[in-house]
């Protein structure tokens, strides 16, 4: 099934999406990015670098903004996720997580998800 899906997306495979991500933005649809930050294949430092690249005219903003924690369940006082925002662009840092988030921290993906979508995770 996973080859299907490969295949159905190969003209997009690792072909840059900054202009995609720019227009979207000035038309004011909300574009949010996440990130496992064990991720070696694609890492943090990496997802940061070509956010750094857009044109929109918030940018300067949300980079200056600092990461805020966010603490979704047990243990109440360890951040599972760090979250920029401004106007329409979010990005998340998911601690303990690779390249699969969902699979990694699954929990942590059900309530970051719930907040993006604004939905309460159950």
């Amino acid at each position: 099934m996973s080859f299907q899906v490969f295949d159905a997306l190969i003209s997009n495979f690792m072909r840059p999406t900054i202009n995609e991500v720019d227009e979207l933005l000035m038309y004011d649809v909300s574009v949010t990015v996440y990130n496992g930050q064990l991720d070696g294949i694609c890492p943090t430092i990496g997802a940061e670098s070509w956010l750094k690249k857009l044109k929109w005219d918030g940018l300067h903003d949300f980079l200056s903004l600092p990461r805020d924690p966010l603490y979704y369940f047990y243990p109440y006082n360890v951040p599972k996720v760090f979250e920029r925002s401004f106007k329409n662009l979010h990005f998340y840092w998911v601690l303990g997580a690779g390249h699969k988030v969902p699979v990694d921290q699954p929990c942590t993906a059900v309530h970051m998800i719930g907040d993006i979508v604004h939905s309460p995770a159950t």
